[in-house]
């Protein structure tokens, strides 16, 4: 296993990357018409042998959690201010909890996040969930369950031109075509065209957002 960064670190890290991220950028906003906060320095440090993530538990998943609720709540009070409708909601992963992030949008993009992630045929109730205590400690958010969906964009292989060596570019060409054959879902959106996003299962998540 990866060693973890020393804890009295990680608690810093945490309380930085909130104060860095809980201030959004409105003409940034604007001019991509999306943006989105997730805590990638623990990704980024915490590597199993395996090249997996460890994902955080106990402390560390707390500390994470009113992170982005704090971020959250920064960040709908500037766009409440815009005076125009925008998306802006937290995406708590459950299995793949480094994953979890502040996502707002306006514009063009609400409608693409608002289609980003697909509903369970069969629902699960929060009291059922693994952010029951989550729900409880904070009353003022309502969550919906929809699946956790790792998106791949297939556009990114690009063409050989793109690549140095031609069998750099076959390489990369063998793992979108074996990525393809795997279930998932095609992501359709008319007003971005050429876009080839795919979503594959990988457990649940919960999107939040204050009542």
């Amino acid at each position: 296993m990866g060693k973890l960064r020393g804890y009295q670190n990680l608690w810093k890290d945490i309380e930085e990357w909130v104060s860095e991220y809980n201030h959004i950028d409105l003409e940034y906003l604007e001019y991509r018409q999306r943006d989105w906060v997730k805590m990638d320095i623990w990704s980024d440090s915490n590597i199993s042998s395996y090249n997996q993530v460890i994902e955080p538990k106990g402390k560390a998943r707390r500390l994470i959690t009113e992170g982005l609720i704090t971020i959250y709540k920064a960040r709908k009070k500037q766009l409440d201010e815009l005076g125009k409708p925008y998306y802006l909601k937290i995406w708590l992963h459950d299995r793949r909890f480094s994953e979890s992030q502040v996502v707002c949008a306006v514009d063009g993009m609400i409608d693409f996040y608002e289609k980003t992630h697909a509903k369970s045929e069969h629902p699960l109730p929060i009291e059922n969930s693994a952010i029951n205590n989550i729900a409880i400690k904070y009353p003022e958010f309502e969550w919906e369950h929809r699946l956790d969906e790792e998106l791949v964009d297939f556009n990114k292989l690009g063409s050989p031109d793109d690549y140095y060596e031609l069998k750099d570019y076959l390489e990369e060409k063998k793992w979108y075509t074996k990525m393809g054959k795997n279930k998932h879902r095609k992501i359709v959106d008319t007003t971005i065209p050429g876009i080839d996003y795919r979503a594959f299962n990988k457990g649940n998540l919960w999107l939040g957002q204050i009542k």
